[in-house]
């Protein structure tokens, strides 16, 4: 499994010297994982570039899988607490 990053992408839609080597280690690789806010970033990065067509491109070409970065629901989040307190805080 491997999780890409924005200057990944980056490198390879710009022909950075890296890219090459990129390409073939993503496209060696079955699990490729990408959050939904990388993807975004890419987006916004590379039409600020003039390549938003090609990262478009290579995003769809790789076959991610998106991950979502909502939090978990707040019934399973834990509790804040006071310094030394053992009980939660009480809502405000």
């Amino acid at each position: 499994m491997i999780a890409v990053d924005t200057s990944a992408l980056m490198a390879i839609v710009l022909g950075e010297p890296q890219a090459d080597a990129l390409i073939a280690v993503l496209e060696a690789e079955d699990d490729l994982l990408i959050s939904a806010g990388t993807v975004a970033e890419a987006l916004i990065v590379s039409a600020r570039r003039n390549v938003s067509d090609e990262m478009e491109q290579l995003i769809d070409g790789l076959g991610f899988e998106i991950v979502a970065v909502t939090p978990p629901p707040l019934a399973a989040s834990p509790k804040p607490t006071a310094p030394g307190a053992k009980a939660p805080i009480p809502p405000a």
